[in-house]
């Protein structure tokens, strides 16, 4: 449980990953899908969350951080928007009455372990409507370098692609680090 009080403690101020920006390429995706049920896995502060709700989503907010959940309940009662934040993990996440048209994880995925990166998956695959999206941005494992810190390596993206179809990737850096953004679909399963 030290984890989730390391990052409690990194949400008594504005942690670097909050920037308070919706990334541009979360809008582009708004704009191209109809809105209908959305989950946002380590949600933070709820800025993705609340970006989809102004959208006309039905969303779920999701993290381990009790602070940052706090912070966003705020904020999606300071702006008027109707968004349930749970307080939970991404690896063990309850059961909800209906899957989702949209998961969404900006920077999450990619601190996992190995063991928590499966167990994420598998519960993706019960969590995503038929035909529904994965919309990830993660760190990547350099390519001449050994992992160090948060990454999403090519063995964690071939289990993916094992599961849901790759539909875009949109390679990038954030600093110096290699990123990417991926839209992943559930793999028609008739």
């Amino acid at each position: 449980m030290l984890r989730p009080f390391l990052f409690n403690l990194r949400y008594l101020r504005r942690p670097r990953w909050d920037s308070g920006l919706i990334p541009p390429e979360l809008l582009t995706l708004i704009g191209q899908l109809p809105a209908g049920r959305a989950l946002d896995l380590g949600c933070g502060t709820g800025t993705s969350s609340l970006a989809l709700a102004r959208a006309g989503w039905e969303v779920i907010g999701v993290d381990f951080a009790s602070l940052a959940i706090y912070k966003a309940r705020r904020k999606a009662k300071t702006a008027g928007l109707r968004v349930k934040f749970l307080k939970a993990d991404v690896t063990r996440l309850p059961h909800f009455d209906h899957p989702f048209d949209l998961v969404l994880d900006i920077g999450c995925f990619h601190s996992l372990t190995a063991e928590g990166k499966a167990a994420y998956i598998s519960q993706l695959e019960r969590l995503l409507a038929p035909s529904g999206y994965w919309f990830l941005y993660t760190f990547l494992c350099s390519p001449s370098a050994a992992p160090s810190g948060p990454a999403t390596c090519p063995a964690d993206l071939e289990f993916i692609q094992a599961r849901l179809t790759l539909l875009s990737r949109q390679d990038g850096f954030d600093g110096e680090r290699p990123s990417a953004y991926f839209l992943f679909q559930q793999k028609d399963l008739s």
